[in-house]
């Protein structure tokens, strides 16, 4: 099943407008993303993965993947650093 929330209605988006909130630490609304290099984003990406969240009782993202797939995300070509 898919779901998809109404436009301009952003609290049917919980989990998107907290990911919004939490890149914004790293890439405020006013700066221009044009000049952001790639090491950059993937240095944001290692940290907010590296959070501990509530909703995944106190684990990190990336700790809950390598439960449920056996497979370290940081050894991905995505996130290396």
């Amino acid at each position: 099943k898919s779901y998809f929330a109404k436009a301009y209605h952003s609290w049917e988006r919980g989990q998107n407008e907290n990911a919004n909130g939490l890149l914004r630490q790293y890439f405020p609304k006013t700066m221009s993303l044009v000049n952001v290099a790639c090491n950059e984003v993937k240095i944001a990406v290692n940290k907010l993965n590296s959070r501990p969240r509530k909703c995944l009782g106190f684990k990190t993202p990336y700790q809950v993947f390598f439960e449920r797939t056996g497979i370290d995300a940081r050894q991905l070509g995505v996130v290396r650093l």
